[in-house]
């Protein structure tokens, strides 16, 4: 088994595992430490002091951290936006529309780990429209990301705090067992990535 960069062995071995694989196909939770060994409701209440933390970082401010699923259907992570706290990724165009430039984290509700997406944005308009960039395994990041060094370093910091792991496109791009259904708008199914087993959503 190749080893990915800066990923654990263990956290390695269980993202590939079959049987955890089967079981976050099934939106079961995988995890065997902490909050993930507790339940769904436990693993709620931790994101969302990940979540906190995260906003009390110095570089970075949250923008929004979405725990309803989009409105319907199922995430299996919390996607969380975060911006520069100076507000210089933020723009009013002369449409009304308020676009906000940032990172994404993905928090899995199912293991331990996360992902940075890159680019991420969010805007809406004072009459409700807007709209919002969603994760994909495209926009998985290598960290540090050009120009976002502190942000991700601090991102970093917060998450080994919290015994989150942070995991790249390379591990994530590799395939999932074969002829697992994945119920996900975020894929490209029949043939999905690791990505795809841990991160989907279903509307």
């Amino acid at each position: 088994m190749r080893k990915d960069d800066h990923v654990p062995a263990d956290v390695e071995a269980l993202l590939l595992d079959r049987d955890s694989q089967i079981s976050a196909s099934r939106d079961e939770l995988a995890g065997r430490e902490s909050a993930w060994a507790s339940g769904a409701e436990a693993v709620e209440g931790h994101l969302r002091r990940v979540v906190a933390d995260l906003n009390r970082i110095p570089e970075l401010v949250v923008e929004h951290a979405e725990f309803g699923h989009y409105g319907s259907g199922y995430a299996s992570f919390v996607d969380v936006l975060l911006t520069r706290r100076d507000g210089s990724a933020r723009r009013v165009d002369p449409d009304g529309y308020t676009t906000v430039e940032g990172l994404s984290v993905a928090l899995c509700r199912l293991a331990p780990i996360a992902c940075i997406l890159s680019p991420a944005e969010r805007s809406h308009h004072p009459a409700g429209h807007g709209h919002h960039s969603m994760p994909s395994l495209d926009t998985v990041a290598e960290t540090p990301i050009l120009g976002w060094e502190k942000g991700c370093e601090q991102i970093s910091q917060v998450l080994h705090r919290h015994r989150i792991m942070l995991v790249g496109p390379r591990l994530l791009s590799r395939p999932a067992l074969p002829h697992l259904k994945i119920d996900t708008e975020l894929g490209d199914g029949p043939l999905y990535s690791i990505f795809d087993v841990w991160f989907h959503w279903m509307d």
